[in-house]
């Protein structure tokens, strides 16, 4: 949810960890926001032919004849057999499963002099530096639609769901949406029922292996963005309407038009969160205990007037149980939020005197954590926090690399080991962007330049 470490922060959120993975098997948690990797939507509401391109979505081309409902296509991956030949990558979106092993969404060409790239997706196991692409044959048609949307979500090194809507090119005003789901590290996806509605697709959240929600949106438009909420009760075969933005002459289910939505995580089968960009802070952060159905806001422990300038809700991110809730409201320190119950009680806690506006938090336990430091215009910090009790105590971790670039992303899988990237639309000229990867909370950092296996 979700913040997402450092680039856009509807894309946000929150990290994907074998911890919590473990736990979200168990039935005890769902996988943090982070983990979300969120669809940049068209400018305005009912457009035929959304954008979406440039930080998180792909273009060019026909959507093609989706796979039947349930269909299993394989993407056909190379084996490892001797020495392999690789090509440059560029990457628009990481989730890092463990040390070793991962997905992203890559551009099929380089974003920066190319037109006609689009976004795909791709596989590592190890660490980030050679990365397989996993796309079958039955998705490249949609993902290669003009103004197509994709969301990518990995649930562990071998589950993800993949979530693509081809926008219209006949001035319809709905959109063909489908779902794809991996169980074998993308080596075959199964293919959903489609949904042809009138939303993008913007957020995908699972609650386990099972059940899983999708937020589609119809573009933002003076302040509002009107929602559709679908859930799936089946690892995504198929998808049913839980809630929606009122519409003229039907029941509100308690989903505002108004306010950017910017995550959407749920931890169980019944407790999910959206968290918005919102004015006020009665907006910020909605709750539903039925499954997706109906929503409130959440009351939490901050002033109501604590949103003056605007507020953006990072998370929450949970882990078991226990949920962590950051609130930007620059130029004003942030809040740092934990609940131990799903939601139903919050306590305050401080965060550390150099964690900037606009700090990125991120757990791996309801214990242990990092805080990467982040000023105005997400500046990166030279100190970085890492914590052993819940973020109730800070220990400051000096850098020993500088990240100047704007947009630099982070992807911590523990409190040691971490990714730093940044998006392949913001390289300059034919070359990627480096990574940095560091074993010791950023003491120290090892440079490397990622590649795509051919």
């Amino acid at each position: 949810m979700e913040k997402l470490w450092g680039q856009d922060k509807r894309a946000y959120a929150l990290a994907i960890v074998l911890l919590a993975t473990v736990l979200l098997v168990a039935g005890c948690g769902t996988a943090p926001a982070r983990s979300q990797s969120a669809a940049q939507l068209p400018a305005a509401s009912g457009s035929s032919a959304a954008s979406g391109q440039s930080a998180a979505s792909g273009s060019s081309a026909t959507s093609g004849q989706p796979a039947a409902s349930g269909s299993s296509a394989a993407s056909g991956p190379p084996t490892a057999s001797g020495p392999q030949s690789t090509a440059p990558i560029w990457l628009d979106s990481l989730q890092m499963t463990s040390p070793s092993t991962g997905w992203a969404l890559r551009w099929t060409q380089n974003p920066a002099v190319a037109n006609g790239g689009y976004l795909a997706p791709a596989r590592t196991v190890d660490g980030a530096r050679t990365w397989t692409s996993v796309t079958p044959p039955a998705i490249r048609a949609l993902l290669a639609t003009p103004g197509a949307t994709v969301v990518l979500q990995a649930f562990d090194g071998e589950r993800a769901w993949l979530a693509v809507t081809a926008a219209a090119t006949d001035g319809s005003p709905t959109h063909l949406t489908d779902v794809f789901a991996t169980v074998n590290g993308g080596r075959t996806w199964t293919t959903s029922a489609p949904l042809k509605v009138s939303g993008y697709t913007v957020f995908l959240s699972f609650a386990g292996p099972e059940h899983g929600w999708l937020l589609m949106a119809d573009g933002v438009a003076m302040g509002q963005e009107p929602v559709q909420l679908y859930r799936t009760g089946d690892a995504g075969l198929r998808w049913s309407l839980a809630a929606r933005t009122p519409k003229a002459g039907t029941e509100s289910t308690g989903l505002p038009v108004g306010c950017d939505k910017a995550a959407l995580a749920f931890a169980t089968a019944s407790v999910g969160y959206i968290s918005n960009a919102c004015n006020l802070l009665s907006g910020a952060l909605l709750v539903s205990r039925d499954g997706g159905v109906h929503w409130a806001p959440q009351t939490l422990p901050v002033p109501a007037t604590s949103c003056g300038d605007g507020c953006q809700v990072s998370g929450p991110q949970f882990v078991g149980p226990t949920a962590f809730l950051v609130i930007d409201r620059a130029p004003e320190a942030p809040y740092f939020l934990v609940s131990p119950d799903l939601g139903v009680t919050w306590r305050s806690e401080p965060l550390p005197s150099g964690a900037g506006e606009d700090p990125r938090v991120q757990f791996f336990s309801p214990l242990s954590g990092m805080l990467v430091s982040a000023g105005p215009q997400g500046a990166i910090g030279h100190v970085f926090y890492t914590t052993a009790d819940g973020g109730q105590t800070w220990t400051a971790v000096p850098q020993g690399r500088f990240f100047t670039q704007l947009g630099t992303s982070f992807d911590f899988v523990t409190a040691r080991t971490g990714f730093a990237w940044a998006a392949g639309a913001d390289a300059q000229g034919s070359s990627p962007p480096a990574m940095y990867q560091t074993t010791d909370s950023g003491r120290t950092w090892t440079a490397f330049t990622p590649q795509l296996a051919a």
